[in-house]
């Protein structure tokens, strides 16, 4: 028996999200608002995503703690012109990519503090098509989802929910341009390998193993010798967490937003009050050291922390 995406029922906050929409590529214009529009929308529509219709929710349901409503609108915006790449197969069984518009014809409600405003949408024809028959999906936690401060956190949970439950599989590699697009890295922005290890693939893998139910590492791979060869790609591995990693995660996934990287770094929080002009600007030499620190609390590889000196210093 085939086991469809669209035949999963939720569980809770929980959704079945089909791998193919988890991993498009050409998502670097999108922000973290936007993802967490796009990720409302599809949970609401339901087994009916497919269907050719309209879906309806309310601009409250997608505006979080957002007061006004412009910044859903922005968000349906961008996803309606945002072309997504996802791969395929042609009519001979090749790989092939199949070019696709997130969103068709949508309406949003002009009134932004109308409680009663409303989102009429549906997702386009190619996706649709996409998402019918999957039978491969990842499930993700809409509070987790809300709970993320970076886009790349939240790139990185969904690519992992749909490899967590894999029999026998615990890691995979990647290209280093395909791991860029997976995570929605704009192009032509943070190019060099440490600026990516220190702004994006760190900070992500840090937040997804203090908010998650699974843990996740990521290791750089190297072609001509593990401290200064060139890095090609990157490792991914992960685990399920056991039940003091589950307790710890749920406790963060209860506390502001405000100080959670510190948290999670290990860093006492600063004092109320304490962050006034007269303390002092931290040097280079500071800004270096407190960066390789928080690397060493991610569990980054050593290699990887030696590769982002250097980029210092060069």
């Amino acid at each position: 028996m085939r086991y469809r995406n669209i035949d999963q029922k939720p569980n809770g906050d929980e959704f079945a999200k089909a791998r193919e929409l988890i991993e498009i590529r050409g998502t670097g214009g999108l922000s973290l608002q936007d993802r967490r529009v796009m990720n409302v929308l599809y949970a609401n529509a339901g087994a009916k995503l497919c269907d050719d219709i309209t879906h309806v929710i309310g601009i409250s349901d997608l505006r979080g703690a957002h007061k006004g409503g412009e910044r859903v609108k922005d968000s349906i915006l961008r996803l309606m012109k945002t072309v997504v790449e996802v791969p395929t197969k042609d009519s001979k069984g090749a790989p092939a990519t199949k070019m696709v518009q997130i969103l068709s014809d949508t309406t949003v409600s002009d009134d932004d503090n109308n409680p009663a405003g409303q989102v009429v949408y549906s997702f386009s024809r190619g996706m649709r098509e996409i998402i019918k028959d999957s039978t491969l999906w990842g499930r993700v936690r809409s509070a987790i989802v809300f709970a993320f401060t970076s886009k790349y956190a939240l790139a990185l949970y969904e690519l992992i929910t749909a490899r967590v439950n894999l029999t026998h599989v615990w890691q995979e590699e990647f290209t280093v341009e395909d791991f860029r697009a997976l995570l929605g890295v704009p192009d032509g922005k943070l190019e060099r390998i440490p600026n990516l290890l220190q702004r994006v693939i760190h900070p992500a893998a840090l937040e997804v193993n203090g908010l998650a139910d699974f843990g996740v590492s990521i290791e750089a791979v190297r072609k001509g010798g593990q401290l200064r060869g060139l890095v090609t790609g990157f490792r991914v591995a992960w685990w399920r967490k056991d039940v003091p990693d589950l307790q710890a995660a749920y406790n963060e996934l209860k506390q502001v937003k405000i100080g959670r990287m510190a948290r999670l770094r290990g860093k006492a929080e600063t004092p109320v009050g304490t962050e006034s002009k007269s303390l002092p600007s931290p040097s280079l030499q500071d800004r270096i050291d407190g960066t390789v620190k928080a690397m060493r609390a991610s569990g980054a590889p050593e290699a990887d922390i030696q590769e982002f000196i250097k980029g210092q210093v060069a």
